[in-house]
């Protein structure tokens, strides 16, 4: 399997365990369109736990004259990305996203920062602390938009906790029985790539001690993003527990 057969295979097996992410890749893209609109001038986007870039590649392909500034220190998901890249204008940039070097790594002036199903491996403080970081490397009436899962309270909301899981469950076996990698399979087949064997070994040095982190709830994202100076939040797409939170800079 050669690097565009595994990103292809990453995207298959995305998209049995992120339910609709077409459509919620769109919903970013849309605000982002406005964005540019309104701007009048080609938009730089930051894409934050890129992975091998897929919200990067979404912005480039829908937004042309854009810029992307692509972040993760997953050694192996950045060599994917940086071998499928296919645009001048979006870089690769090897980063823990929870540093408070994420400005001197990346850059500043960005009209708008995207991350899909990463943020949930920050702690609140680190989360926190992103978000005031991020306030400060934003231009004015520029957006912010996490996709994640943010999942329904055990104690509080048990049935739709129970109902969300199942209709995921069914969800993800449909593409399972289609072809889909399982996660599992899929990195196998990724650390065991030919000529890969420095990212590998990197991957397994980085990842050794890690660890859950603790859950967080829409009301924290919201809270956290108004706090680091962001004027309008909202939760802006809703699938169960799947879901886009949403900040801007005032303008």
């Amino acid at each position: 399997m050669g690097p565009e057969e595994l990103l292809a295979a990453w995207h298959d097996q995305q998209k049995a365990f992120i339910e609709f992410r077409d459509l919620r890749t769109r919903t970013m893209i849309d605000v982002l369109r406005n964005v540019r609109a309104e701007k009048g001038a080609p938009i730089k986007v930051l894409d934050l736990a890129c992975g091998p870039g897929s919200l990067g590649t979404a912005v480039m392909q829908a937004i042309p004259d854009s810029s992307v500034v692509a972040v993760d220190r997953d050694p192996v998901l950045l060599r994917l990305g940086r071998e499928t890249n296919k645009f001048d204008k979006m870089q690769f940039i090897d980063e823990d996203i929870a540093s408070p070097n994420l400005p001197d790594s990346v850059g500043t002036d960005f009209d708008g920062v995207i991350s899909a199903t990463a943020l949930h491996w920050l702690n609140p403080d680190q989360l926190a602390a992103l978000y005031l970081r991020l306030g400060k490397m934003m231009n004015p009436g520029a957006v912010f938009m996490n996709c994640d899962h943010l999942f329904y309270d055990a104690v509080t909301q048990p049935y739709l906790r129970k109902t969300a899981e199942d209709i995921r469950n069914s969800f993800q076996n449909e593409f399972l029985a289609e072809g889909a990698l399982t996660w599992a399979a899929w990195w196998k087949t990724a650390l065991e790539m030919p000529g890969w064997q420095e990212e590998a070994k990197l991957w397994h040095e980085r990842w050794a001690d890690d660890r859950p982190s603790i859950k967080v709830n829409v009301d924290f994202h919201l809270s956290a993003l108004q706090a680091a100076g962001f004027v309008e939040t909202a939760q802006i797409y809703q699938w169960f527990d799947d879901r886009i939170i949403f900040g801007r800079i005032s303008a």
